[in-house]
């Protein structure tokens, strides 16, 4: 068996995962990340999903006849591995594109210094899942955002007809029919970083060096606003005992939070549920209040069943056909997208209702949402006078942009063709996380930040040349530590007693 050097690296791998849609001008991306790389002395390899992985598992040498076959029979290769070997298949396959780059002429496995490796690009959560596991602290989920009419034009740079670009976006994003299909609007959320490519190149150069200045400890970087708004955001969804997601929002202006909501049940009087002392010693929720104490669990669903039921019913007594073949087809119809049965509140509407309650005005305020906003409560975000909104998960579920395109500015118009609308733009910046790791001086996983001399009082002077990775990953595994802990507390306990002896 090949042997693994334990030490601990303070120069350890990065394993940089990339989410990015068809069209996206990646290679620009990959050149600015390994140029800001190279600023701590790192290297770069890169690892290219399609051509690294897929292409060895498929064994299909035959030449493409154009780039959309290309990029088509690469689709078909990647859900087919994942039909026949699971959906993890493919990150396996990343996994052992590094061990064989790494392994020695020895056959001894040795961490590289100062490397870092750049993986393009993730479709699914199984993938994010699956490298995550096996480089717990050290893998960093990167999406990309590039606007769709961005990706179009490259597309069709690259000689794809306009039927082509619009059959390849569909099927990148979500290839619901397919349950081994690509997924990435399901898993660009999982991102610990949001570039947004449609920047101009300076902005774009600056975005990326600030996330690798924070990667290395620059002790002086703290959130934006947009970021700080986001990770309350998210930490108001976990307040959320809703039975299918956890979904959260707040209300800002002027820098200042106004108000935050979560997906959940309203409660008389005014807000949500919340867990308490009712009456008793112990925490706990109201009998019959959130949809997880009452019996008939999630009514949107129930409802759902309800309906398909009779109208299935009613089409097999009056047409004579099988009953639950119909049924079996409406289940697959847009009548599981319905959502105005469900008895929670979105996280949006508790947001917008909390000012109300408070009265304070939300016109001119910007809401950030952990997902792309329903249309139900897209009109409502109109109304409000709500001029921004900021979300992170992509809802294809939602006809808000195509419901109230005259009220609503899609993701990357330009500021010149908003004209008064509300713009709904996805999140830019470091997700929330990653947050405790990367501005804690404290509480984060790796070493603690300094920003002055105590003696002295002034402040440090940090540069990256001089500056090490607090994405820590030390190449061993807790049974090594542990092994290593008990060796060291034995050694401790024979010197203390003077024994020579051993348990």
């Amino acid at each position: 068996m090949e042997k693994v050097d334990s030490s601990v690296s303070f120069h350890p791998e990065l394993m940089i995962g990339l989410l990015h849609a068809v069209g996206t001008d990646s290679d620009r991306f990959i050149r600015d990340l390994q140029k800001s790389l190279e600023r701590a002395s790192y290297t770069v390899e890169v690892i290219r999903v399609s051509s690294d992985v897929m292409s060895r598992m498929s064994g299909d040498n035959t030449p493409y006849k154009s780039e959309y076959d290309r990029i088509n029979k690469m689709m078909d290769a990647g859900n087919k591995s994942r039909a026949e070997h699971g959906d993890s298949v493919l990150a396996q396959g990343v996994v052992a594109n590094i061990y064989s780059r790494r392994l020695s002429s020895n056959e001894t496995i040795q961490p590289k210094q100062k490397a870092a490796f750049i993986i393009s690009s993730l479709k699914r959560p199984e993938e994010v899942e699956f490298l995550r596991v096996t480089y717990p602290s050290g893998f960093l989920l990167i999406g990309v955002h590039q606007s769709e009419q961005d990706r179009r034009q490259e597309l069709t740079r690259k000689g794809l007809s306009t039927e082509q670009v619009d059959r390849l976006l569909d099927r990148d994003a979500d290839e619901s029919e397919d349950p081994h299909g690509q997924r990435l609007r399901k898993t660009f959320h999982l991102a610990d970083f949001f570039i947004d490519l449609s920047s101009n190149q300076s902005q774009l150069a600056c975005d990326i060096d600030r996330i690798v200045d924070l990667w290395f400890g620059n002790p002086f970087q703290t959130p934006t606003f947009d970021e700080h708004a986001m990770f309350m955001a998210f930490s108001s969804a976990l307040r959320s005992a809703d039975l299918s997601r956890q979904v959260g929002a707040v209300v800002a202006k002027d820098k200042q939070i106004l108000s935050t909501g979560a997906n959940d049940c309203p409660k008389a009087g005014g807000g949500l549920y919340w867990p308490d002392r009712h009456d008793g010693p112990c925490i706990r929720d109201l009998e019959d209040g959130r949809d997880y104490m009452r019996k008939d669990g999630d009514s949107n669903r129930a409802e759902q069943v309800r309906m398909i039921n009779s109208i299935a019913n009613s089409i097999g007594q009056k047409c004579n056909v099988d009953t639950k073949m119909v049924a079996a087809c409406l289940e697959g119809s847009p009548i599981r997208d319905l959502t105005e049965f469900g008895r929670v509140v979105h996280a949006e509407m508790e947001a917008i209702l909390s000012c109300a309650r408070n009265c304070v005005s939300t016109v001119g305020a910007t809401l950030y949402c952990t997902t792309f906003p329903c249309h139900n409560c897209a009109k409502h975000i109109v109304a409000a006078g709500i001029e921004r909104v900021v979300y992170v998960e992509p809802y294809p579920k939602s006809k808000a942009l195509e419901f109230h395109d005259d009220s609503i500015a899609p993701p990357g118009t330009k500021s010149e063709q908003v004209n008064g609308r509300v713009r709904f733009e996805p999140f830019v910046g470091i997700g929330p996380r990653r947050f405790f790791d990367l501005f804690s001086m404290q509480l984060g996983s790796s070493y603690p930040l300094v920003r002055k001399n105590d003696e002295s009082g002034q402040k440090i002077n940090w540069s990256i040349q001089d500056s090490r990775s607090r994405i820590q990953m030390a190449p061993r595994s807790y049974l090594d530590s542990e092994t290593e802990a008990a060796t060291l507390f034995l050694q401790s306990i024979n010197a203390a007693t003077g024994s020579g002896k051993s348990d």
